[in-house]
């Protein structure tokens, strides 16, 4: 019997070195290897490792605790110069929020992870390179130009010129993206350097790299400035990029209580959508209420819904209700729960079977 096993794996093809490392990531990024009482970790925390964790920028460390309730607390620590700080700072992160809990949790906050090594398991190395002015999202599947289905570029928000922004993690939802074939791509800025005037320009400089590495299709996002500036780039050079995922976009600043900065900052929006409406990009903007960036939520989407009706190609708002609100709400891993689904469905079906308009509940079903 053992012969003939022998026999049988030998008539199998080569795993291919592809094939090989997403196995690799799989058995790192697998809720498989959270040690939680029960055997099963709860939703929040099967989502944030699996899904957020790879968002992550080196040194970079996920910890938590889950009780015999099923409760649970977790955090991670991102972008860190050595891995016993970002080891310390997400055991810290997951004690303020057991301290946070209404009721008290009977566990213990352990690491789970640091770097791309399940401690006392598999782990990967995290990547390295770019291409010109995007840097490979370190603990994402990268397949390379011929390998992928596309690539995500993504850019981070803007806060301040003493903000450092380089080690902010990615949000969950671009793993689904990851694993459906896309390679991510982080386009990082130094903080004294992101002028708006200064960033834009050297964004849309780069886009050609993207077609001439190979990539087939080019995917443009960002969350607040990072958001703003994708659909500039692309309205710009629709001929180089295939989608754009803006969340909360912004580039005025706090709205305050300024009737007269909530006015320019609609306008200006309304503007950039304009921007976009002849051309043949898909286009999907996420908004949240208490967004201390965003005029008016409502107005926002109102001129999404009017614009997705004049257009062929899938346009999108998804303006989640509930608990998931404020201006960083897409790292939430609610909205990972709730609309990553949708996010894949719009880059992915047909023109007639993408989603289009306003959502606002969950998009489970694509």
């Amino acid at each position: 019997m053992r012969r003939l096993l022998f026999l049988l794996l030998a008539l199998l093809p080569p795993l291919t070195a592809q094939a090989a490392d997403e196995a690799a990531h799989r058995r790192v990024f697998s809720a498989a290897n959270i040690p939680a009482p029960g055997g099963l970790p709860s939703a929040s925390l099967s989502i944030g490792f699996t899904q957020h964790y790879r968002g992550a920028v080196p040194h970079a460390a996920f910890a938590f605790a889950q009780g015999e309730d099923g409760r649970a607390a977790w955090a991670m620590a991102s972008g860190h110069a050595r891995p016993d700080e970002a080891e310390r700072e997400a055991v810290q992160g997951c004690e303020r929020q057991i301290r946070r809990l209404r009721q008290p949790l009977n566990a213990t906050c352990r690491l789970l992870a640091s770097d791309g090594q399940i401690i006392g398991g598999p782990s990967i190395p995290p990547e390295q390179g770019a291409l010109g002015p995007f840097t490979r999202s370190a603990f994402h599947l990268h397949r390379g130009p011929a390998g992928a289905e596309g690539v995500v570029v993504w850019g981070h928000g803007y806060g301040g010129a003493g903000e450092e922004m380089r080690g902010a993690p990615l949000p969950g939802f671009l793993t689904a993206l990851n694993e459906a074939g896309y390679d991510i791509l982080r386009f990082d800025r130094l903080p004294g350097d992101d002028a708006l005037a200064l960033t834009l320009p050297r964004l849309v400089r780069a886009l050609p790299l993207l077609r001439e590495a190979g990539y087939r299709r080019v995917v443009l996002g960002g969350q607040s400035r990072g958001g703003w500036q994708a659909m500039l780039a692309a309205a710009q050079r629709p001929d180089l990029v295939e989608a754009v995922i803006a969340a909360a976009p912004a580039a005025h600043g706090e709205m305050g209580r300024s009737p007269e900065v909530q006015a320019v900052a609609l306008e200006d929006f309304r503007r950039v959508l304009a921007g976009l409406r002849e051309t043949p990009l898909r286009l999907l903007v996420i908004l949240f209420e208490e967004d201390e960036f965003d005029p008016d939520p409502a107005q926002r989407a109102r001129a999404l819904a009017e614009l997705a009706a004049e257009r062929r190609p899938p346009t999108l708002a998804l303006w989640p209700p509930g608990p998931v609100r404020g201006h960083s709400a897409v790292g939430d891993w609610r909205f990972t729960r709730d609309h990553a689904a949708c996010v894949l469905t719009l880059l992915q079906a047909p023109e007639a079977g993408a989603p289009r308009g306003l959502r606002r509940r969950s998009c489970g079903g694509g």
